[in-house]
């Protein structure tokens, strides 16, 4: 089958649901490479890591075996300091002298809580020329990645006082901003850290839809207006369940999309580009588990890291890392005050605790994985270029790459419900020689079921319980050419955060749209009550086109307001390289955080 009829299936499938109930149609073509811009090799340094910069014998076999890499500690200039000095704000300069040679860097975001880094009415000028002497002057090793505070603003309420003061919040948030801005200034003024990157704010609650956007207005785009200009790309921390404070969300899916959408445009309308991602924890927070460790209750944040995985993996193009919130052993944890069990998070656990006389150093010994040892038992072979692959139904997501003769195949079913997924190998289903199928099965209350299965057959479909996530591997007779080319391309508007009226259009204009043959999406990121409109008519160069009742996840009905985003499929022949798009809702509250044009151009 000619590539042409391909992309003309994929134009079918964007417009006709499958006539079968419940049925997903999957359609891969390994003869046709994707490209996230100029991005098409995987790079799994920026996805597969942990949360840890320790080194030991454990940590060296999960490197080796896993193909992992580290990611974060809670250590840097500002947490020595404070060892040395016995006071925030207070730093030991000993060294002024300059250095003209840029030093190597090693993957690691070094940050710091902020009781270790902040005070009020500190001198961040001070803090930022420290923490410059710091990494040129008194380590061997340099982090990639420098993230002063962690999750600086749900703690500004401890650097006041007089209890709950919205004018203090915002003067103390502001502060903490200042910091990171120095910082930024301070490392790209010094020569010997051109390697290292400044990252911030490490959001951990991005409710941005709360209040009719005005917490986005006080939070992230405030420390935009900020810190911005000087950040090497916007941390932000996504998690399934309460992550310090705030209301119980499921971000997995349309929820995370539109988080990064509206980030991503607020930095295309002030500076004309997208300044990267930089994901330093994600996962899930679970809750009604007993104390005590249990494969079942260690398990639970895999489910949650694999959908926000496969929302990270299609913006790999602007991503400078992300790092599951899979921790290492946590000694610190295991003590006479918690019963002396593992802390939540971690990938390792004792089976043999010798109390001593000190009940915070235990001896312990006798190392083991805990269950979350299988999200990267399913990913530790992934690898290589990208292949076009596209789902009917938004609930499974996908992803494709090609190494050689293997063609692996991830697949994830965001919804509750159970799916029938229909595979379509296009061009190549021929010569296939095995298929190879590994699974992870994620249940409440029960152990994980972690699988492998050859198949005597290709399947022509497959079948995920709620929330599974499954990577097939296709092994071809011979090694598969690429005949066409897939480009993905986001375009976006100097429009963003509009108010919705009623029966009053909102106009965006999108310059230098890709034009050609193949798909497009129209993204369309709203926070609104429920009960609103999610349906607004949609017009593009002045055609209609229809909008979807489904998008990636689930209702959000639990959540105080909608904030997701909306996939609305056109045909890429409405495009023009100005495109004019008209969004008019029926009804009246809420705000279009984010309105952006994806493309997936074909070329031979």
């Amino acid at each position: 089958m000619k590539s042409t009829t391909f992309f003309r299936i994929l134009s079918l499938l964007f417009f006709y649901t499958s006539a079968k109930a419940q049925v997903t149609e999957v359609f891969i073509n390994p003869t046709c490479q994707k490209f996230l811009g100029n991005v098409s090799e995987l790079n799994r340094d920026l996805y597969f890591n942990i949360h840890n910069a320790t080194s030991d014998t454990e940590m060296e076999i999960l490197m080796s075996q896993y193909n992992v890499n580290k990611g974060r500690m809670f250590w840097g200039p500002f947490a020595d300091a404070k060892s040395k000095t016995k006071q925030v704000g207070n730093y030991p300069f000993s060294n002024s002298n300059k250095v003209e040679k840029a030093f190597n860097v090693v993957q690691n975001v070094a940050t710091a809580h902020p009781r270790d880094a902040f005070v009020s009415g500190m001198d961040t000028k001070k803090a930022a020329k420290w923490a410059v002497e710091y990494y040129t002057h008194h380590v061997n090793e340099r982090p990639a990645f420098f993230e002063p505070m962690n999750e600086p603003f749900v703690h500004a309420k401890d650097f006041h006082d007089g209890g709950w003061d919205p004018a203090k919040q915002a003067k103390t948030k502001k502060q903490m901003a200042e910091l990171f801005a120095e910082c930024g200034k301070a490392f790209h003024k010094a020569p010997a850290l051109a390697n290292m990157k400044v990252v911030g704010y490490s959001s951990a609650w991005p409710s941005m839809e709360l209040n009719n956007f005005e917490h986005w207005n006080d939070n992230m785009k405030m420390f935009m207006d900020t810190a911005g200009e000087h950040m090497d790309a916007f941390a932000t921390h996504l998690y399934d369940g309460i992550n310090v404070e705030g209301q119980d969300n499921i971000r997995s899916g349309s929820n995370t999309e539109a988080i990064l959408d509206l980030i991503e445009a607020y930095s295309f309308v002030k500076w004309n580009k997208i300044k990267p991602h930089a994901i330093t924890e994600y996962g899930a927070i679970e809750k009604g588990y007993a104390p005590e460790y249990s494969d079942a209750k260690s398990i639970q944040t895999v489910r949650s890291i694999n959908h926000i995985l496969f929302s990270l993996l299609d913006r790999e193009d602007r991503m400078l890392i992300s790092i599951p919130f899979i921790t290492g052993k946590a000694t610190w944890h295991i003590n006479q005050k918690n019963n002396y069990q593992p802390y939540q998070a971690v990938l390792w656990r004792p089976l043999n605790i010798e109390k001593t006389a000190d009940p915070n150093k235990p001896i312990l010994s006798d190392w083991k994985f805990t269950s979350r040892i299988h999200f990267y038992d399913l990913w530790k072979d992934v690898k290589g270029k990208r292949v076009a692959i596209h789902s009917s139904n938004p609930d499974i997501q996908t992803q494709a790459f090609l190494h050689e003769k293997k063609l692996q195949v991830a697949l994830s079913n965001l919804d509750d419900k159970e799916q029938v997924i229909d595979l379509h190998i296009i061009n190549s289903a021929s010569k296939i020689k095995k298929v190879t199928t590994k699974g992870l099965k994620i249940f409440d209350q029960e152990k994980p079921i972690f699988f492998t299965e050859k198949n005597k057959n290709t399947p022509s479909s497959i079948t995920l319980l709620p929330h599974e996530t499954v990577i097939l591997t296709y092994e071809f007779k011979s090694e598969i050419n690429f005949t066409s080319k897939e480009i993905v391309t986001n375009t976006y508007s100097k429009t963003y955060l509009k108010e919705i009226k009623p029966n009053t259009p909102i106009d965006f204009t999108f310059t230098n749209t890709p034009v050609g043959k193949g798909h497009a999406v129209l993204k369309m990121g709203i926070g609104r009550k429920h009960g609103k409109s999610k349906k607004p008519e949609i017009v593009i160069n002045g055609n209609k086109v229809s909008v979807p009742d489904n998008w990636k996840g689930y209702d959000q009905a639990s959540r105080d307001d909608f904030f997701g985003v909306i996939e609305i499929p056109f045909a890429t022949s409405l495009l023009q390289k100005e495109t004019k798009v008209s969004v008019t809702f029926p009804d009246e509250t809420g705000k279009i955080s984010s309105l952006i044009i994806q493309t997936a151009i074909n070329s031979n």
